[in-house]
């Protein structure tokens, strides 16, 4: 397992709490509905969607640097080009929630270490880590599922959200790695904190004390749902992947850690939740495969 540098980011987390603080609030609706029909209103401190993608440029930079130096950056160029082919398919799709993001500066990379995770940080820079790829060992569908759920966090700005929400009536708490980014860290019941040395201690506290909520999680399953059925993956596999997700999970003796499940949902919750959303998003998947097919044919 590489191991990455710790890099100091108190001048950026400074940044994020002093726009925070000196802020207003808003109730918006950051997205369109899309098919699966979202409609939730999301509280912001003014200023923070944009403070925190500011600050996620500079921490990306630092974390892309970090790994660079210790070779675990885009280190096995087939990896790379799977992770690459699928995210490419799914990122013109999130037009249909928020046209803006279309102009994201999109990156994507694969790091080697053995964290099973992957995230997508504000404006559109994501990572997949090999521990998720060697541990889970997704087909492509499964993995455009996981890639579409990051995605989502990112296109909701979950991580402005949280942070904004969690500290709407007391100051803000120091750290910046759970504002920049929304990772899985499913099922393992590891925390990034304990697991990868590339993001500061800073970071790596405020990852362990700002959770993500069972009703982003969700709520990202089910635009990730949109965004791979539009892209022409079988939306059934998100469902076969949680399915998978569980089973390993109770191989390892790991299902039902209370202080996971307090911040995420059970895989049976999600299995049940993806089920359910499976009629509003099969139509989408039939109509990308059958103009995929036609494209094929008319070459």
């Amino acid at each position: 397992m590489h191991r990455l540098p710790t890099a100091p980011l108190r001048p950026l987390t400074a940044l994020v709490t002093t726009a925070l603080l000196a802020s207003a609030c808003a109730t918006v609706q950051t997205t369109d509905s899309g098919a699966i029909g979202l409609e939730r209103k999301q509280y912001f401190a003014e200023g923070a969607r944009e403070a925190v993608r500011d600050a996620a440029e500079a921490y990306y930079d630092e974390h892309l640097e970090a790994a660079l130096a210790e070779g675990a950056l885009n280190a096995d160029p087939a990896q790379v080009d799977r992770v690459v082919a699928i995210a490419n398919r799914l990122i013109p799709h999130v037009a249909g929630f928020r046209p803006d993001a279309l102009d994201w500066a999109w990156e994507v990379n694969v790091v080697s270490v053995d964290e099973v995770n992957a995230t997508c940080m504000a404006g559109g820079k994501i990572f997949v880590y090999t521990g998720l790829l060697d541990t889970w060992q997704p087909t492509d569908d499964e993995l455009a599922a996981v890639i579409g759920h990051e995605i989502a966090h990112a296109l909701r700005d979950h991580s402005a959200e949280k942070y904004s929400t969690r500290n709407r009536n007391s100051a803000i708490a120091s750290g910046l790695g759970a504002i920049l980014s929304v990772g899985l860290a499913v099922t393992t019941g590891v925390n990034l904190s304990n697991t990868i040395d590339g993001v500061s201690q800073i970071s790596a506290e405020a990852f362990a004390n700002l959770p993500n909520s069972r009703e982003l999680e969700l709520e990202s399953d089910r635009i990730g749902l949109e965004l791979m059925a539009r892209a022409g993956y079988d939306p059934q596999a998100a469902v076969s992947l949680w399915t998978k997700v569980a089973e390993q999970a109770r191989a390892a003796g790991k299902e039902g850690d209370g202080r996971f499940w307090s911040t995420h949902p059970s895989d049976a919750s999600r299995v049940e939740d993806l089920s359910r959303a499976q009629p509003l998003v099969r139509p989408l998947y039939e109509q990308a495969r059958a103009a995929a097919a036609g494209a094929g044919a008319a070459r």
